[in-house]
């Protein structure tokens, strides 16, 4: 049945999908700048995050679409709306069709990959976060305060960052969050993931 071919079609295109993302550094998210945004783009959107892939999203098609000089910024806020979790990720429009920017997003590959591969100096990075925890202090959660004594990059693509602190238990989601924007404030880590990890300092 007609139904039953495109069913199949579409699960075998994302299951390559998610091989490809599997093996990539940077995972290109690539959207239909003359339809809406699709479930299917959402699900594998999420993916790259998942295995720690750089993103990059792409809005092909663009020269299929009426234009004016909000058009653009328009459709950037409703991409952000979707993909909540890809706020870090650059994007780029393009029309692959009549090869229009198709350098910008060969430099931004280049600029994203050097962000994933990036490593900050110790004494920098502690700089930054000591900071951050002064001008705004973790509230009390789960019975205690989370103090963060020392951070430490350790692996790079992605960026990898272990914060030895008092106790991992005191550390809120939300927090865990104003480190990380922080720490994306400071450096320029566009289209990378960030891995934190929190252990006891003993």
């Amino acid at each position: 049945k007609q139904g039953k071919v495109y069913e199949n079609a579409e699960k075998y295109s994302f299951l390559r999908a998610i091989k490809a993302v599997e093996r990539a550094s940077i995972t290109l998210i690539v959207l239909d700048g003359s339809k809406d945004i699709e479930e299917q783009d959402k699900r594998i959107a999420g993916y790259p995050l998942d295995v720690n892939s750089g993103v990059i999203i792409v809005v092909n098609k663009w020269d299929l679409v009426d234009k004016d000089s909000k058009t653009m910024n328009k459709y950037i806020e409703k991409i952000r709306s979707h993909f909540l979790y890809l706020g870090y990720a650059p994007i780029v429009f393009l029309s692959a069709l009549n090869k229009d920017r198709i350098q910008t997003l060969f430099d931004t590959i280049n600029e994203v990959y050097e962000n994933y591969t990036r490593r900050i100096p110790t004494n920098v990075l502690n700089d930054v976060i000591l900071d951050a925890t002064l001008f705004f202090p973790a509230a009390t959660f789960n019975g205690g305060m989370l103090k963060v004594n020392y951070v430490s990059q350790v692996a790079s693509a992605p960026p990898t960052f272990v914060f030895f602190v008092n106790d991992p238990k005191y550390l809120h989601f939300s927090y865990q969050r104003y480190l990380e924007n922080q720490i994306r404030k400071s450096f320029i880590f566009d289209g990378a993931p960030i891995k934190m990890i929190f252990r006891k300092k003993e």
